[in-house]
């Protein structure tokens, strides 16, 4: 066949492409990200054929979710829960082990620790701070750089802003200004902005940075087992895992989060004009606080609402979803 195909490396094909031929209409992009949780048991339970047929059978719930039938994606869950229980107790693990191991797969076979974070450091980290991001931009002090980073990495899903980053990391803000794009180009960070309902008013102000990977932080950090013996860190990780979850989803428009005063929600899905799907995390509580919800909700005439669950707590109650986080990036 006349195809080439061109496989790159860790950085994005775009901060390369210095050639003045544009290649429209000859050149077809494939984003290829770290494996998704979905992705990341489909791999482990290969040899799981019932596994794998199950998850099959509900591809139609996301679909329903975005149309806002509530009362039929209660009732598929619900069904999905009954039949996924035979895998209960490996789905628990599965949740802990991708927070710890992430989406790369040649690291996964690796018995040593120390390989790993060896590894993911030099392959995905110090290639692209140092050699890939440095022929791109020229700077000198890659150092500069990577101590911004590891600032991002210590505050996954803390709501910041460009000033605090730069004070708190200690570089300069156009050292921030300048590299946080390229650090989203190069897959390593994403942010998500805070909700507008006007979209054509300028991005300013604050935002929240997720990890593309949460087994970088792990690596860079040496947190490869300390985070799941902290409830708050460990909520945190599982927000980071739903917000690269959500922004994946080919049918929205836009992911943001929703903060005014002191109601917040964490992720504001934007499928439609003027369509909105308010998404809240509970990871860290037993309690299902719906305050948050409840005022997006009524504000903005959002018919329903999803709450993520660590409890298998599946319910539909005043037009708001309980959801297991693990169902979610399963079958949503």
């Amino acid at each position: 066949y006349p195809i080439r195909f061109l496989v790159s490396g860790s950085a994005s094909s775009p901060i390369f492409r210095k050639t003045q031929e544009s290649l429209l209409g000859r050149i077809k992009d494939y984003h290829l990200l770290p494996f998704s949780f979905r992705e990341f048991c489909l791999y482990r339970f290969r040899n799981k054929p019932e596994f794998v047929e199950i998850l099959a059978r509900y591809t139609d719930i996301r679909d329903q979710l975005l149309q806002n039938e509530g009362e039929s994606v209660y009732q598929r869950i619900k069904e999905f829960h009954s039949d996924i229980q035979r895998f209960r107790n490996i789905l628990n693990n599965a949740v802990l082990d991708f927070c710890r191991e992430g989406g790369f797969p040649e690291t996964w076979q690796f018995r040593d620790v120390i390989l790993k974070q060896e590894y993911l450091w030099e392959n995905q980290v110090r290639k692209v701070l140092y050699e890939d991001l440095a022929l791109a931009t020229e700077y000198r002090r890659p150092e500069n750089v990577l101590r911004f980073f590891v600032y991002l990495l210590a505050h996954p899903g803390i709501e910041i802003n460009i000033q605090k980053i730069a004070v708190e990391a200690g570089v300069n803000r156009k050292v921030v200004s300048d590299n946080f794009p390229l650090l989203e180009m190069t897959d390593l960070v994403m942010r998500v902005h805070k909700f507008r309902k006007d979209p054509i008013r300028p991005r300013q102000g604050n935002i929240k940075c997720y990890l593309r990977d949460l087994a970088l932080r792990n690596a860079v950090m040496k947190t490869w087992d300390d985070f799941a013996t902290d409830p708050g860190l460990m909520g945190l990780y599982i927000e980071n895992i739903v917000a690269n979850h959500l922004v994946n989803w080919k049918e929205i428009l836009e992911v943001s989060y929703y903060r005014q005063r002191q109601v917040e929600v964490d992720f504001i899905v934007t499928h439609a004009a003027s369509k909105y799907l308010p998404i809240e995390v509970k990871y860290r509580k037993k309690e299902l606080q719906k305050k948050g919800l409840q005022h997006f909700m009524k504000k903005f005439k959002t018919p329903m609402g999803v709450i993520l669950t660590r409890e298998l707590d599946i319910g539909f109650e005043e037009g708001i979803l309980s959801i297991p986080v693990r169902y979610f990036l399963l079958v949503l």
